[in-house]
């Protein structure tokens, strides 16, 4: 009997209920930094021996976009494995749900000279104003980067970050580098995605195009992708195929083309919906356990196998060690991690299934379920 059925043989009349779920199978730049955050009651800890304020300039900066389960945080930690020893970099990573996952998957690798800042819970696109402002200088103050890269949500609308990057706050303190997309080249034949406003924005605001997860696709698909690409204006600076987020650190450092402009840039979510699990057609739900609660290893993967939610990412502690779980319209994959401070699960799905409200007990009957 699977996970899902013996739950559900416990709950009188949720049949129909489980059946919506489960399937079947980084001289003006630092006064203004400097009174930016005494307004704001932070300080600068000057390590030199006078009281003087170092300033904090050029901090070569680059924006990782890309929709929902694309391979952006693979592709970060395949950059971070490229750091230069004598580097410091900050990721600002922001996460459509309420539960952040990448941040700790980040935090997770140990790499020295990696610093991590997380704002899980809405839209980074929607803090634009103070509330960024807030999180990039809280950031650069207590790390004095090298290098920041900002990962906004999988459903971010990368021109109003890019707008406050350029604005005349950072000017001086953050260089501005060339925006990097990446897409999964089938989500160009699925019309979910591809009459999206964010993904086409996402495309539209990139310098440099990735298209990830090439060994998915066939020789069809890899063709449309070709002729999309060329139908771009402005063209794009780089054009990259590759699997499994594997990009060469070089890419960084490609400049900017401060032209590029949205296709849809009235494109936002409605104000009352800031904090709002809903965005954009989109819904989630998280959870987060003690660190020394333990999965069952062949219970969880058996439960995210069945469980019919088109995103699902967790960094659970599992009897057969710490991993990541990943999970796209069903297709998970696993990958082991040296530790994290706490469980963590996050489910990602289109409002249309209304699951999260309707079916809340039985799904986290199912998930305590899997715990030993």
């Amino acid at each position: 009997m699977s996970v899902i059925s013996s739950i559900s043989a416990k709950k009188e009349g949720n049949s129909r209920a489980i059946g919506r779920i489960f399937s079947r199978n980084r001289g003006n730049s630092s006064h203004f930094y400097s009174s930016f955050l005494s307004c704001k009651g932070l300080t600068i800890n000057n390590m030199s021996k006078n009281t003087s304020i170092l300033p904090i300039q050029n901090i070569k900066t680059n924006l990782i976009t890309g929709f929902l389960g694309v391979g952006k945080s693979s592709t970060i930690l395949q950059l971070m494995s490229q750091k230069p020893a004598d580097e410091d970099w900050s990721i600002l990573v922001n996460e459509f749900g309420s539960i952040g996952i990448d941040g700790a998957i980040y935090k997770s690798q140990g790499i020295h000279g990696i610093s991590v800042k997380e704002i899980p819970g809405g839209c980074m696109c929607c803090t634009a104003g103070v509330p960024l402002h807030v999180a990039i200088n809280q950031l650069i103050k207590a790390t004095r980067p090298h290098r920041l890269l900002i990962e906004p949500s999988g459903l971010g609308h990368p021109q109003r970050i890019l707008d406050t990057l350029k604005s005349e706050h950072f000017q001086g303190v953050l260089d501005i580098h060339a925006s990097i997309c990446l897409i999964d080249p089938k989500y160009l034949l699925d019309e979910r995605y591809a009459t999206h406003e964010n993904f086409i924005n996402q495309i539209a605001m990139a310098d440099v195009l990735v298209a990830n997860k090439m060994d998915t696709c066939d020789a069809k698909t890899e063709e449309h992708f070709d002729s999309y690409v060329s139908a771009l204006k402005p063209p794009k600076l780089d054009i990259v195929k590759t699997s499994f987020g594997q990009l060469d650190i070089s890419l960084l450092d490609t400049t900017a083309d401060t032209q590029r402009k949205a296709q849809h840039p009235e494109h936002h979510h409605p104000k009352n919906t800031t904090h709002s699990p809903v965005t954009d057609g989109y819904q989630s739900t998280g959870y987060t356990f003690p660190k020394e609660t333990l999965f069952d290893d062949d219970k969880i993967i058996a439960l995210f196998e069945e469980c019919d939610i088109e995103r699902i990412k967790a960094v659970l502690h599992t009897n057969k060690g710490w991993k990541v779980f990943n999970s796209l319209n069903q297709q998970l994959s696993i990958t082991d991690i040296n530790d994290s401070d706490d469980n963590r699960i996050e489910l990602i799905g289109r409002v249309e299934k209304t699951l999260f409200e309707t079916d809340k007990e039985i799904l986290e009957s199912a998930i305590k379920h899997c715990i030993i």
